[in-house]
């Protein structure tokens, strides 16, 4: 009976865990808000152009990189729930800053917004999903792709709730302050899941088993050919989700459609990250890398034709079969990571498989600069499906790699 007790008590703790990260999760989308804010801060700051916010965005995805890469560091050295507080408190600092924005100085203001947004705000935001994904998925050893899905579906689903609340903020208070209201949402949530003295810890090593313990150092999946098929995969498919994300709200509102559905992207982001994670612990992610890139060319070709003059519904089919791919990608890739190469050294190998994550970042910034010399979202949109064969003809060489 005791130990019936016992372990009721570990499931319970297991699944609250799992909540806790999922609010977590809920608030890193708030920087995919910058997708809604790019039209705004161009009419409040006219010197500024598509370019620079691209830039920006593009450049905050690899501070979030070096934030989960210092994350893994840091957990190391001191206690996860530590490193989740700094999480919070550099978000909130690099969110309400943006308050302070000189209007009449432009110049000043993007560099302000370029270190409030970068520096500050993406590497907390990477320092906590590197906090939230080590300690939360290696509670589920035989269920990781499902897990890592309802994290990252949580991630999808907080963009576009976060999003709804900016487009009905702005008028109300303008686009300088949107940031600083989110950046109280983040602070709060965060004290509210450090008040459970049980959350954001990861599993005792008495309570794992013997093959969730396991795993090769970071050096040692560094050497596997199998690392660099998933992490050259993921590059391919996650720059061209961020592709879409950057520029879907202002594609749409060009194309005749509005900036918040197109924002739908979000949902089927999430719906990507729970449906592909899930069906990864059945299939294995030999398929899910074959299909995830065949979901993105779909949605590529739909986008292409959409931006030669097919008409508004075909953008907005292929935005959701992008998000679709992109959501899976992230979900699977997180979790095939702990699966090929173990759990005990987890926390390190997804910081440093995270250079995804920055490489990404970089190809995607220079998305605006392309916009801006061509002036055709059909360029941008060939770019993403460029990359969605790449990211097809990489997932052949699975077999080779072992996975």
């Amino acid at each position: 009976m005791r130990q019936s007790n016992d372990s009721q008590g570990k499931a319970r703790k297991a699944w609250l865990i799992v909540v806790e990260g999922i609010a977590s999760n809920l608030l890193f989308g708030s920087l995919f808000v910058w997708s809604i804010l790019r039209n705004p801060f161009l009419a409040l700051f006219p010197d500024w152009n598509d370019g620079m916010l691209s830039t920006i965005f593009g450049i905050h995805n690899l501070f979030i990189c070096s934030g989960i890469l210092l994350g893994g560091q840091l957990c190391r050295r001191l206690p996860s729930r530590r490193v989740y507080l700094l999480f919070a408190i550099l978000a909130f600092v690099g969110m309400a800053g943006f308050a302070f924005l000189p209007v009449d100085r432009p110049g000043l203001a993007f560099a302000m917004a370029f270190i409030l947004f970068c520096v500050f705000t993406a590497t907390g935001v990477g320092i906590g999903i590197n906090v939230v994904q080590s300690t939360t998925i290696p509670w589920f050893p035989q269920h990781s792709g499902a897990i890592s899905g309802a994290l990252y579906m949580a991630l999808g689903v907080s963009s576009v709730l976060l999003a709804a609340l900016a487009q009905k903020l702005l008028p109300l208070i303008g686009v300088r302050y949107v940031m600083p209201v989110f950046g109280g949402i983040i602070l709060i949530v965060a004290l509210l899941v450090l008040c459970d003295r049980s959350s954001i810890l990861p599993p005792s090593a008495s309570s794992e088993t013997a093959e969730a313990a396991e795993g090769l150092r970071t050096r040692q999946m560094l050497r596997s050919p199998a690392f660099w098929v998933l992490i050259l995969w993921n590059i391919c498919l996650r720059t061209a989700g961020l592709t879409l994300l950057d520029h879907a709200a202002s594609m749409a509102a060009a194309f005749g459609g509005t900036a918040l559905v197109a924002m739908l992207i979000a949902p089927a982001n999430g719906l990507g990250c729970i449906c592909v994670g899930t069906a990864m612990d059945k299939i294995g992610m030999k398929w899910i890398m074959a299909i995830g890139a065949a979901v993105m060319i779909a949605g590529g070709v739909l986008l292409c034709i959409g931006t030669l003059g097919g008409g508004t519904a075909l953008i907005f089919a292929g935005l959701l079969l992008g998000g679709f791919a992109y959501g899976g990608s992230s979900s699977s890739y997180a979790a095939s990571i702990k699966n090929r190469f173990g759990s005990r050294y987890y926390t390190q190998n997804f910081a440093v498989s995270n250079l995804a994550m920055g490489c990404a970042a970089l190809l995607e910034s220079t998305s605006g600069s392309v916009l801006d010399a061509s002036g055709s979202y059909f360029i941008v949109m060939l770019i993403v499906l460029v990359l969605a064969v790449l990211a097809f003809v990489i997932s052949l060489f699975t077999g080779k790699a072992k996975l």
